[in-house]
């Protein structure tokens, strides 16, 4: 997944910058909004992300793009761009605003999220720090928010695994009944068994992508899905799966030094048809990471639907709890978050549940514990080994 004019270096940078921007339909815009941008200006627009377009696939409700580095998802009114290494992802913000506004859509929401970056050092201006990002985010964005900038903060904490970035900026205006809330579920994995990873080179035993696809039992993560993948020389893949507005895109960067996956599903109330324990125990099979961090998400309060958003239980063997933070934002939505560590096989020792998680989540529901759009976190329950 490593190109000269993106990363000239012996490592490559697997974690994700994910940028979301929902639109209006104006007046005199095309019924097929945002999916009626020209290819040679989607084009113009990952290169200003630095990346590039690799191979596309679409159906009725949007067009998905597998890049150089990661996605890129366009509904008519939803733009996902998901990019790896050191890539520009917020360059190409101003220009796609500009695109929108001459189709006749006007932005309504912009989240903007990624993980802690495993070789920060490597990253180029704004991604620095966080407070860089957010700042670009505001000059750009901020505006549409009442307040006139947007809401920032992050979950978890340092020693407990990765940690999640979040940005959110809403003209409010999404919060009323004809908003259909997107629900997601992401899971970042760091430290793949070496013999997970080794399924994602291109080395004598590689057949095809498909193969791939179907050997590692990611084909049975969403069976349904249109599926675009592809592995690249000398290593790496990445997998689109669209299955009507609802999607799946996965990533991987295995070497050894520096394994990364990422698992995304996302979608529409009507298209999560799993329970996202039951996936993250799909996942962690094929994948068999060291340390996880799944992020479930949801775009709003009202509409969280039990498992997604608020209240993920249930067991995944093999791995303990390290963290827990929950976190309302005042322009509507819920983000739940989790880190787990692989646990040491100790003679007699019981499964780890996640059902802590589900209990801390229920307790973080009410008033007087949730968060209040000022980055605090309440602190989450001891695990149990």
């Amino acid at each position: 997944m490593m190109t000269d004019s993106v990363l000239a270096a012996p490592i490559f940078e697997g974690s994700e910058k994910r940028i979301e921007v929902d639109f209006r339909l104006g007046a005199n815009a095309p019924a097929n909004g945002l999916r009626a941008i020209p290819r040679d200006v989607l084009d113009e627009l990952m290169t200003l992300a630095r990346c590039c377009i690799v191979s596309s696939r679409g159906n009725e409700q949007m067009d998905a793009y597998v890049l150089s580095e990661s996605s890129l998802f366009v509904y008519p009114t939803k733009w996902i761009l998901k990019t790896c290494g050191t890539t520009r992802l917020l360059n190409s913000v101003p220009r796609l605003l500009e695109v929108a506004r001459a189709l006749g859509l006007e932005p309504r929401r912009c989240k903007y999220t990624r993980a802690s970056f495993l070789f920060p050092e490597n990253q180029p201006f704004p991604y620095t720090a966080f407070e860089h990002e957010v700042g670009f985010l505001d000059e750009h964005v901020g505006a549409m928010c009442p307040a006139g900038s947007g809401t920032a903060f992050v979950l978890g904490e340092p020693y407990q695994g990765l940690q999640w970035h979040v940005y959110l900026a809403d003209d409010m205006r999404s919060l009323d009944s004809a908003f259909k809330p997107t629900y997601n579920m992401e899971v970042c994995m760091t430290e793949l068994s070496p013999e997970a990873a080794q399924q994602f080179f291109r080395d004598g035993r590689f057949v095809s992508a498909e193969q791939t696809t179907r050997d590692t039992g990611i084909i049975a993560l969403k069976p349904r899905a249109q599926v675009d993948d592809y592995v690249f020389e000398p290593c790496g893949y990445s997998m689109n799966g669209i299955d009507g507005t609802g999607l799946i895109t996965i990533h991987v960067t295995p070497e050894a030094h520096q394994s990364y996956a990422s698992v995304e599903f996302s979608g529409f109330g009507e298209d999560l048809v799993a329970d996202p324990v039951e996936l993250l125990s799909k996942v962690v099979k094929i994948f068999r990471p060291g340390k996880v961090s799944v992020t479930l998400s949801v775009d709003k309060v009202d509409m969280d639907d039990g498992a997604w958003g608020t209240a993920m239980g249930g067991l995944v063997s093999g791995y303990r709890l390290q963290g827990a933070a929950c976190q309302v934002s005042p322009c509507g939505g819920k983000v739940a978050y989790y880190t787990l560590a692989e646990k040491l096989a100790v003679p007699g020792s019981p499964t780890t549940p996640l059902h802590h998680a589900a209990s801390f989540l229920s307790v973080a529901a009410s008033s007087d514990s949730e968060t209040d759009g000022n980055g605090s976190e309440p602190e989450p329950e001891p695990s149990t080994t």
